[in-house]
């Protein structure tokens, strides 16, 4: 068989060489934006990079769980790949502690922490749910939940590796049903609190489902990228197969309509509601220069990948694959941007003369994406050098290799 343990070959040699220049890059940025602009706007560009990666890993290990859960074998070619990427997610806890500094201040990015939420009556009525102790709480669960669904899920997948029997493999059989709910509570709870939260007047009961669809079809698009690259390269090439190419443009296609149909599902509601509570988040988002933001969401991540994958000959062909692919991530970036920087915006601009509008958008928006990448990609090429990128001894792997139409 194929060689498959990858951390000597020039494609992860170029994920680590691109981590470590945007893991530099993206903290001498970081480090600029909050001498020039202050630490809202740092704190901003780092949220969006953090929650861009640290979504994205854990809805890999999530994508992990959920092939242990279906048995699906034509997945166990490509499931390590996936898990490799997870890497990020036991630094998660360290990660939020920024963020946590940030909410000790009282003064940063979010409102419901700042001395006028003391005299709001809405916010008053939230306290018992928006308060620094159980914030911190429920965070500090997220990161040890996370690291315990990697332990356990990607941990029995790299067992399974050397194992002599399939106990691994079928221990995350019976356990991935529960780890995946917990991750579905997890990330909606989680999302809430870092995001939503950004607008604590505002609320949305399917901003959850909101946040997964948009981890998960970057999720595959990083994976796609990722098999490509090593497939392209003469690597795998007795895993995988030309049905594999065809079913993650299967799986971006419909997490694109998916997400497509949850952020208009989201919008319609509000708008056909027509209540002042709830449109004001979207009439923010429609005027002062962030209504091209959210056309841009209807093109990239909507449009593009709708029309580029619509045909089934297509999917099978890889340099249009990874140009989808590339489109849909710049869509998460962009998604993630319109959700954040708005709202923090509102705070910049509150009582600050030196800012006369709520659209903040520059360069140092690219900052925290830059950092949070180059970590992530340093991570995964570790991972990659340790661990084979193919699950060797699963014994669903021989339906991957014999996989057809």
């Amino acid at each position: 068989m194929t060689q498959t343990n990858l951390g000597s070959t020039p494609v992860v040699a170029a994920m680590r060489k691109w981590g470590v220049i945007f893991l530099a890059a993206g903290a001498v940025g970081l480090a600029a934006t909050f001498a020039i602009s202050g630490q809202q706007r740092f704190m901003a560009d780092y949220l969006l990079g953090f929650w861009y990666f640290a979504g994205i890993s854990v809805t890999m290990v999530f994508f992990s769980a959920l092939q242990y859960l279906t048995r699906a074998g034509w997945s166990s070619a490509i499931r390590r790949i996936a898990e490799n990427f997870s890497g990020f997610v036991p630094v998660i806890g360290i990660a939020l502690i920024p963020i946590v500094a940030d909410v000790l201040t009282g003064h940063g990015i979010y409102e419901w922490t700042h001395e006028s939420a003391k005299t709001d009556p809405l916010l008053i009525k939230k306290e018992v749910y928006l308060n620094n102790t159980f914030f911190f709480v429920r965070l500090g669960l997220y990161a040890l939940l996370w690291f315990a669904f990697v332990r356990y899920i990607v941990g029995n997948s790299v067992k399974q590796d050397t194992a002599s029997d399939f106990r691994p493999s079928q221990k995350n059989w019976k356990r991935s049903a529960p780890w995946i709910l917990l991750y579905a509570m997890t990330i909606t709870f989680a999302s809430f609190d870092l995001l939503m939260s950004l607008e604590p007047h505002w609320f949305s009961t399917i901003w959850g489902v909101y946040a997964f669809a948009g981890h998960f079809v970057a999720a595959i698009a990083i994976v796609t990228l990722a098999t490509t690259s090593f497939y392209r390269a003469g690597y795998l090439r007795e895993y995988i197969t030309e049905e594999h190419f065809h079913d993650l443009g299967k799986l971006m296609f419909a997490f694109s309509v998916f997400w497509t149909y949850i952020a208009f599902s989201q919008y319609f509601i509000i708008w056909f509601a027509n209540l002042p509570e709830e449109t004001i988040y979207f009439t923010h988002r429609t005027q002062g220069g962030w209504e091209y933001f959210g056309a841009a969401l209807v093109l990239l991540h909507f449009v593009i990948p709708f029309i580029t994958l619509l045909r089934q000959d297509v999917k099978r062909k890889l340099t249009i694959l990874r140009f989808a692919a590339v489109v849909i991530l710049l869509s998460h970036f962009v998604d993630l941007a319109w959700i954040i920087m708005p709202a923090v915006g509102k705070v910049m601009a509150h009582g600050n003369p030196d800012h006369h509008s709520s659209f903040v958008f520059g360069w140092q928006e690219f900052t925290g994406v830059m950092f949070f990448g180059g970590v992530f990609l340093f991570l995964a090429s570790r991972l990659f050098t340790s661990r084979n990128a193919v699950a060797v001894n699963d014994p669903l792997l021989h339906e991957a290799v014999e996989y057809t139409s």
